[in-house]
């Protein structure tokens, strides 16, 4: 634990003249960081079309706008909102991140399980380490199965705030926890954040590719990851994410079915 502290160290310590260093768990390593929205679409204007109506229209409903306190700017507006949309599971331009390692580590520590009876729930499932003949030498099946990883992306510094909302250049970040009050629990739980790329023509889903910002991948074996995060309440499904009885935002929008019908577009809904 203590060399995973030094190395995320150094990489905030080398980057300081660039920018902030933030953090994403993952089970897995994958080629590219696009958002959600564009793994299925290969055109980002088709890709967008529904989520700008949804948006539309929550934007239209004074009574939910307000619940959710967007601010009367409407680019600030519209970043809060999809912000807030991309935590609670639609698929956005963003790209989810957190500024806690311990959360890192937890998320690529648990899979997401999906399940279906009358409506789709997901939940997560601790990794256990599997029985392998040579550890010390895996295959490549047996290495997804053993490590998790800490992606470290950078965020060029800026002195354009507002709403907890930072724009630089090409880069958006959102921190929810300064543009989301605290009703909404969730990105509170887990030092939620979200960025994305500002693309200016939204024909290629491949420039909103995030993976060119990765300054570092640290590998941890899940056994030791275990061991590290222990067993306390705050790094537990329940507290990350919290059931509506809790988080009375993620209960509003669970609500508004009227909202989000017609769409093809929902709110992810968890068991513990």
């Amino acid at each position: 634990m203590h060399g995973l502290n030094q190395i995320l160290g150094k990489a905030k310590f080398i980057n300081q003249n660039y920018g902030e260093v933030y953090y994403r768990g993952e089970c897995k390593l994958h080629k590219s960081l696009i958002p959600s929205i564009f793994r299925t679409h290969k055109n980002a204007s088709s890709a967008i079309r529904p989520l700008n109506t949804l948006k539309r229209k929550i934007i239209a409903d004074t009574r939910l706008s307000n619940f959710i306190k967007l601010s009367s700017e409407a680019s600030a507006k519209n970043h809060q909102l999809e912000g807030v949309l991309q935590h609670y599971g639609i698929k956005t331009r963003y790209i989810d991140l957190v500024d806690n390692h311990w959360i890192a580590l937890w998320m690529g520590h648990n899979n997401c399980v999906q399940y279906k009876i009358h409506e789709t729930y997901y939940h997560y499932e601790k990794r256990e380490l599997p029985i392998v003949e040579n550890l010390t030498n895996p295959s490549p099946l047996e290495t997804d199965k053993l490590y998790q990883y800490i992606l470290l992306i950078a965020m060029p510094h800026s002195n354009n705030h507002n709403c907890g909302i930072t724009e630089q250049g090409d880069f958006i970040l959102v921190d929810l926890r300064q543009a989301l009050p605290s009703t909404f629990l969730r990105p509170h739980a887990q030092h939620g954040l979200v960025m994305r790329k500002v693309i200016h023509t939204e024909e290629s889903v491949d420039k909103y590719d995030l993976a060119t910002e990765v300054v570092g991948i640290v590998r941890i074996r899940i056994d030791k990851a275990e061991v590290w995060l222990g067993d306390g309440a705050l790094l537990s499904q329940e507290n990350l994410f919290p059931a509506p009885g809790y988080d009375t935002g993620y209960d509003v929008l669970l609500t508004r079915v009227d909202i989000f019908s017609g769409i093809g577009m929902k709110i992810a809904k968890y068991i513990s």
